[in-house]
């Protein structure tokens, strides 16, 4: 599902990955990035027989004190 935005918006720069798990532990085992929305990221799963798997939205972090590429 899309991460809501101030105001309960849809944030439109969403992307999505689909986690592989595995077994009872629910661990992640594959996580296959990145779809623009998560009804793409769940026909992914669908059309490659996964059976046990979450589409989640991607969210990429960068530290502190890095400066950007310019």
């Amino acid at each position: 599902m899309p991460r809501p935005v101030e105001g309960g918006d849809i944030d439109p720069s969403s992307m999505f990955g689909v986690i592989l798990l595995s077994g009872g532990a629910r661990r992640a085992r594959r996580i296959v990035l990145a779809f623009d929305s998560a009804s793409e990221a769940d026909a992914f799963a669908v059309e490659n027989h996964y059976v046990d798997y979450l589409v989640a939205p991607l969210s990429f972090l960068s530290p502190t004190g890095v400066r950007g590429l310019r």
